[in-house]
């Protein structure tokens, strides 16, 4: 590996592993409608600049959060060259026809009360239509695939997300059924065009569209055209169905329970890491949370144990006191947080969002440097002593740092 760029995107991820023939995008994405003094749109445009001198590039998306997508539907909107990946990588929770439930999951949480904004930008079916309107080669990973040659998928395993799902839904009374089987529909209908993008052969990706219902017999236009159509009828079907009264009473039905759908989709996001044992071994977290993070250290199933010391760690959800994890028995030489977030007018959202004091210097790893895009979200640095960190490298108020 020739270098990690780890670009400023405020309260989100962004992150390039470049390689001299070839590199590797992770995340894309921000919340925040200014970073910085900086406009969204200009830092975006800023990383879109920088992915055009590279020659040959693939992307992965750890999970379907803006923060870390919402750059790559700004990029695929404005049809700019930098935005063609050769291959787009992205959990597995579309290879199997039991994901779907897994889908409508994460569609309800794009609806839930408090989690769906007002924006394309924060729904899958937002990404979906994002993904058909340039096809490319998707390649979906789970735990123990091995992509790039180089990195070992570590999550997410769909066999124990499945199982959580079944707990989540089991006992669905039948006056939300209908809803839930409207949403279910539609989920499926999103796998079959995922799926069909895993696919080179021709005959295969149609055959695998018209048994969804997305193409119909007879039809014969090129691949180009079905999926462009495809996305766009899906987006439609989304805003229909989340407009209608069984929709909101399933919603209801859940936010009754108080379940918190949105921070479910933390569970799918891959974890990656160097397929073989080297000096400059890597481990990207996505936002997993730091039951699940525990469960991939402890090697649960024995197919994919962790290396004993890393070049660079990136840290799990911006580096939140939620998603603590201890790295220290690592040793890593760098750790990297992409961000906190501010809230002015919450100090409960607050404290849950920024940059978790225990990352900071009362517990300092000995020969480890801290890259973090901005200080000011951390707990460490808004105790008053300035950032506490021994060893630390701040972005902010620069566009990128490479480690």
């Amino acid at each position: 590996m020739k270098k990690i760029r780890m670009y400023n995107v405020g309260f989100g991820d962004c992150f390039c592993l470049r390689e001299r023939k070839s590199s590797l995008l992770v995340d894309f994405g921000t919340s925040n409608k200014k970073i910085g003094n900086k406009l969204r749109d200009e830092v975006f445009d800023r990383v879109i600049s920088d992915l055009s001198t590279m020659p040959r590039k693939n992307l992965l998306l750890s999970h379907f959060h803006p923060d870390h997508l919402s750059g790559l539907l700004y990029m695929m909107k404005k049809k700019d060259q930098a935005g063609e990946f050769h291959t787009i990588y992205l959990p597995d929770v579309f290879s199997q026809p039991q994901m779907t439930r897994i889908l409508t999951i994460q569609i309800m949480a794009d609806l839930m009360n408090g989690s769906y904004l007002p924006g394309r930008q924060v729904s899958l079916a937002a990404l979906l239509e994002t993904l058909c309107s340039s096809p490319c080669h998707i390649c979906l990973l789970k735990r123990g695939d091995i992509f790039e040659e180089k990195y070992q998928t570590l999550w997410p395993d769909t066999d124990w997300i499945l199982r959580e799902v079944d707990d989540l839904i089991r006992g669905i009374p039948e006056a939300v059924l209908v809803g839930w089987n409207a949403l279910y529909e539609l989920a499926e209908q999103m796998r079959a065009v995922i799926c069909s993008m895993t696919m080179d052969e021709e005959v295969l990706w149609k055959e695998g569209l018209k048994a969804s219902g997305v193409l119909q017999e007879g039809e014969n236009e090129d691949r180009e055209t079905v999926c462009r159509r495809a996305g766009e009828s899906l987006l439609k079907r989304f805003a229909q169905v989340r407009k209608s009264q069984e929709v909101s009473q399933l919603l209801h039905y859940f936010e009754r329970r108080q379940m918190e759908l949105r921070r479910f989709k933390h569970k799918i996001s891959i974890v990656f890491q160097n397929r073989t044992d080297g000096e400059l071994n890597v481990l990207f977290t996505g936002d997993i949370p730091s039951s699940y993070l525990q469960a991939v250290a402890d090697n649960y199933d024995g197919s994919c144990p962790l290396h004993e010391h890393y070049w660079c760690i990136k840290v799990p959800h911006h580096g939140t006191g939620s998603h603590f994890f201890d790295f220290g028995r690592y040793t890593p030489d760098n750790m990297l947080i992409s961000n906190g977030i501010y809230y002015a007018n919450s100090r409960k959202q607050e404290r849950e969002s920024r940059i978790c004091g225990l990352y900071a210097g009362l517990f300092y790893i000995e020969d480890t440097t801290m890259y973090c895009a901005s200080s000011e979200n951390c707990e460490g640095y808004r105790s008053g002593c300035g950032c506490t960190c021994r060893e630390h490298e701040i972005i902010d108020p620069g566009y990128y740092k490479d480690i």
